[in-house]
């Protein structure tokens, strides 16, 4: 008979290995089963006015009413808000802002607290829009009107 000194050791650390292996299980079979959901991070309200869906947009045209008459006839929901975008080319970021300002004020009350958004873009140009910026009180999809020509 051969006896090996020195792997009692070995066999011990494998028992207590197996021990907290069959302790750990036995705790996680006892927990709730239900995964845990991590909770949705909530929009800030500029974040959800701008990741909102406009209901009606106005955009200046020939056959387009003026704006003050155009936001009396849409806007009538109060949780509606006034979302004014102007994008620009090149420098001409004081002209838009000005621009921004004058349909806010064409608008009349109702465009006086409008959201004014002034941004870079590839082609200079203006709208309106009409947006549900609170969470929690956007309507679905299919219960919006439809877009202003």
């Amino acid at each position: 008979m051969i006896v090996r000194a020195g792997t009692g050791w070995q066999y011990a650390l494998a028992d207590l290995s197996l021990i907290l292996f069959l302790v750990t299980a036995s705790a996680l079979a006892q927990a709730s089963s239900a995964p845990k959901v991590a909770p949705q991070p909530t929009l800030p309200p500029i974040a959800a006015a701008l990741a909102s869906e406009p209901v009606a947009v106005w955009s200046a045209g020939t056959d387009a009413p003026p704006l003050a008459q155009w936001l009396s006839r849409e806007a009538t929901d109060a949780r509606l808000e006034v979302q004014i975008v102007v994008r620009f080319t090149g420098d001409e970021r004081e002209a838009a802002v000005a621009q921004a300002m004058q349909l806010a004020a064409a608008g009349g009350a109702r465009a006086g607290a409008a959201r004014i958004l002034v941004e870079p873009g590839t082609r200079a140009g203006a709208s309106v829009s009409l947006i549900y910026s609170a969470e929690g009180l956007a309507v679905p999809a299919s219960a919006t009107t439809p877009l202003a020509r």
